[in-house]
């Protein structure tokens, strides 16, 4: 047998060829992209065997032709792909390629034919799908070659037009040498499908005159050579794409002006609209095409504006019964006090809208009521002292007038407050004073919850003590405001609060281990002063306290019963009763498996159906009062011994699971123990088929089957043949089960027999294949 040692020795020169005769779309000067590549695996593979008639093998190598091992073999590989990618394209070349590793005989040429088949679900040897097609080889003479290499494009390009979504191909040897252990050869399942294709584009969408979009309002613009742009699409990317633009006076479309093709990779087609085509008052569109050297979009919707190319010449006025121009300190309105600000077009009939900005003031735009109207908007200014606006006129293309500037001073309206510390659960006061006339009370909040008052005092103070005892919070955002008796709002003075939470240090020793295993928790109190007194909490057990030391540490022991990874949480306590903040340490308790013995029933194929076996539990770190376990899929038994029996009722591998589980009830890990039982498979004769002798079979007469059980206790014996529906015969007196078989025409046919008890144990298969000639 000979196995594959070359390498690539250009492969692709069938692709290359193929690409080379490629046409160009009418409309484009060349291609602008190159086709698309994918290489595709197979979405499945099975390969089948005449002793196997029934499986569908998905594991090892794709078997082709004759094989024999202690059985003569014959087998045929399916590789089946995916074709949805290729709907709606244009498939260009398409090369299979299906990669050899070994010869059964080098001195005989290759006979493996790939076909195209009918598609089926499920596929075995006793049910091949029809082959259809056969597809020609490239040529090939090496013995053993990973190159091996079919044109698979027009199959893959009639399954497109006859709208299926997958293809599937069947690697075979010639029929005349079929079942000739010479010719027989293995392929790697990994074929791989090599293509090449174009998807024709879309046409363009989101077309837009420079930041306008094209969505029916009407667009009026200011430039003589407004930039337009449209986003292409093509699903095979956009590298390499090229785009197309039109032009034209709505009113004379015989001008239109179209654009040699340009570069669109970026996704995007840009362009101009021609020099001296735009004028003053004209309606002019665009539209766009997307080309990729094969195929063409469809030209877009056009997009069309009208230009405006002289912009207002007023400058808008500004005024404000809030606010005066120009005042000083201490200035009009406050912080957060809204104010009019009113602006004037003038009657300059351009102007349609407002743009205004500022300090304090933020940005906006408003229509007026009317081309060359007023607008009036109100400002509430978000901070104090001196603050300016300015504002502009719009015309309807987006033209900007000359500015003009607005200036005023905004009275400082929002409260003081003293900021002193906070450590954990300690009190302190906090003063208001405030800053805002006619000021009757304070309002203050703590992170958006529910608002305090507080009355201002004479002297324009007012005080409140806080706390901050949440063990799991450091951090506050402290907000305050006043109002006036008539419930006009001051400016918000805030100010974020950091407590110092003190977490004691938890050290945990040893962190990992089993359960049952005692830990030394070592905690200590992290700069606090006059600690008396711990409590922890571990996981979801009940929160318990423990006395400090008198250097305010504390050390004790800890047994966890509980497997899984704990967190332990640690606050100090003072004398007040004060908690700290929540010190952290981690612990991991462990459940290890137990152990499974077995000298009777191993990896190792041993024992038979029937025969009992012991098994042996253990478990050398965790003590355990009992375990949980089942055989296969068995339900869950429960034994407070170490050993267990068990017999089994077929052979083949079965499957031990087994929990330990402790005096507190927890669960250790499960472990899954793994063996086999040896096949009792029954001795198989037949007076025509015998051992060194003539074959005396012959089609149309019945060949007897003499079966001797191996299996103490069988009654009765199942038998299939090819094709064939399972059979079932008694055992005889003298141990013997008997049956006869007949085929109509010279063939082979396998035959799979075993033996069971009236209690269900199964023997396991006899199979072996027989070829009856024709006389």
């Amino acid at each position: 047998m000979r196995t594959s040692g070359r390498t690539w020795r250009g492969a692709g020169a069938l692709v290359a060829a193929l690409i080379a005769g490629l046409v160009v779309a009418p409309g484009t000067a060349n291609a602008a992209q190159q086709p698309s590549w994918a290489t595709l695996s197979p979405a499945k593979w099975v390969t089948t065997d005449s002793k196997q008639p029934y499986r569908s093998i998905t594991t090892g190598d794709a078997r082709v032709g004759a094989w024999r091992d202690d059985k003569h073999h014959i087998g045929k590989s399916y590789f089946t792909f995916d074709l949805t990618r290729f709907k709606g394209t244009q498939l260009f070349t398409a090369s299979l390629r299906t990669p050899e590793k070994t010869a059964n005989d080098c001195t005989k040429p290759r006979a493996t034919q790939l076909w195209v088949v009918k598609p089926q679900d499920k596929i075995t040897w006793a049910h091949q799908p029809r082959e259809i097609t056969k597809v020609a080889p490239n040529p090939n003479e090496d013995c053993v070659s990973p190159w091996v290499t079919w044109n698979v494009v027009e199959p893959i390009k009639k399954a497109l037009e006859q709208g299926k979504t997958s293809v599937t191909f069947a690697l075979r040897i010639e029929e005349r040498f079929q079942g000739k252990v010479e010719y027989g050869r293995t392929y790697d399942p990994a074929a791989v499908l090599s293509t090449t294709y174009n998807t024709p584009p879309g046409v363009p969408t989101d077309l837009a005159i420079e930041n306008s979009t094209c969505d029916g309002k009407p667009i009026y613009f200011y430039d003589r050579q407004p930039a337009v742009r449209a986003i292409v699409h093509d699903a095979d990317g956009t590298y390499g794409l090229e785009g197309r633009l039109a032009f034209w006076p709505v009113d004379k479309p015989e001008q239109r002006k179209e654009t040699e093709p340009q570069w669109a990779g970026g996704g995007y087609v840009n362009g101009w609209f021609p020099a001296g085509m735009v004028q003053d008052g004209g309606t002019y569109a665009f539209a766009a095409r997307t080309e990729d050297g094969f195929a063409n979009s469809d030209w877009s919707a056009p997009c069309q504006f009208t230009a405006d190319l002289t912009p207002p010449a007023t400058a808008p006025g500004i005024s404000s019964t809030t606010y005066r121009e120009n005042g000083g300190p201490p200035g009009d309105g406050g912080e957060g006090l809204p104010g009019d600000f009113t602006f004037d077009a003038k009657g300059d009939q351009d102007i349609i809208a407002f743009e205004y900005e500022g300090i304090g003031t933020g940005y906006g735009r408003i229509d007026a009521d009317a081309p060359g109207g007023k607008a009036t908007i109100t400002i509430t200014p978000t901070t104090d002292g001196p603050v300016s606006i300015s504002a502009r006129g719009i015309d309807r293309a987006g033209h900007r007038s000359p500015g003009r500037d607005y200036r005023f001073w905004v009275r400082t309206t929002a409260p003081f407050m003293t900021n002193p510390s906070f450590d954990i659960g300690v009190p302190r006061e906090v003063v208001f004073t405030a800053n805002q006339d006619g000021a009757a009370r304070f309002v203050y909040q703590i992170d958006d919850g529910q608002e305090q008052t507080l009355p201002v005092g004479e002297d324009r103070k007012g005080s409140t003590t806080l706390v901050f005892s949440d063990q799991n919070k450091d951090r506050y955002d402290l907000k305050v405001w006043t109002v006036t008796g008539n419930g006009t709002r001051s400016g918000v003075a805030e100010r974020t609060i950091s407590v110092t939470m003190f977490e004691p240090w938890v050290e945990v020793d040893p962190w990992d281990g089993i359960v049952g295993e005692a830990r030394t928790v070592s905690v200590t109190p992290n700069r606090r002063q006059g600690v008396v007194a711990y409590v922890y909490k571990l996981g979801n057990e009940p929160e318990k306290q423990l006395p400090a030391n008198a250097d305010g540490s504390l050390t004790f022991e800890y047994t966890p019963i509980q497997k899984g990874d704990l967190s332990l949480r640690v606050a100090s306590v003072n004398a007040a009763g004060a908690r700290s903040g929540w010190g952290i340490g981690e612990l991991t308790a462990e459940a290890p498996a137990p152990d499974v013995t077995s000298s009777d029933y191993k990896f190792e194929p041993s024992g038979a159906p029937g025969q009992s076996g012991t098994f042996t539990f253990s478990s050398p770190r965790l003590p355990l009062v009992s375990y949980r376990y089942r055989f296969d899929s068995d339900a869950w038994q429960t034994t407070t011994g170490t050993q267990v029996q068990w017999t089994p009722k077929s052979p083949g591998v079965h499957y031990l699971s087994v929990i330990g589980v402790t005096e507190h009830g927890v669960e250790t890990e499960q472990r899954i123990y793994q063996f086999q039982v040896k096949p009792l498979p029954p001795t198989v004769v037949s007076p025509q088929f015998p051992d060194g002798g003539p074959v005396t079979a012959r089609p149309n007469e019945p060949m007897e089957f003499i079966v001797t059980p191996a299996l103490p206790g069988s009654h009765e014996v199942l038998w299939t043949a090819t094709f064939g529906e399972p059979q079932v015969v008694p055992v005889g007196a003298d141990g013997k089960a008997r049956f006869t078989y007949t085929v109509q025409s010279a063939s082979s046919f396998t035959l799979s027999v075993s033996s069971r008890t009236p209690d269900g144990l199964s023997s396991g298969n006899f199979q072996r294949g027989y070829f009856v000639p024709q006389g």
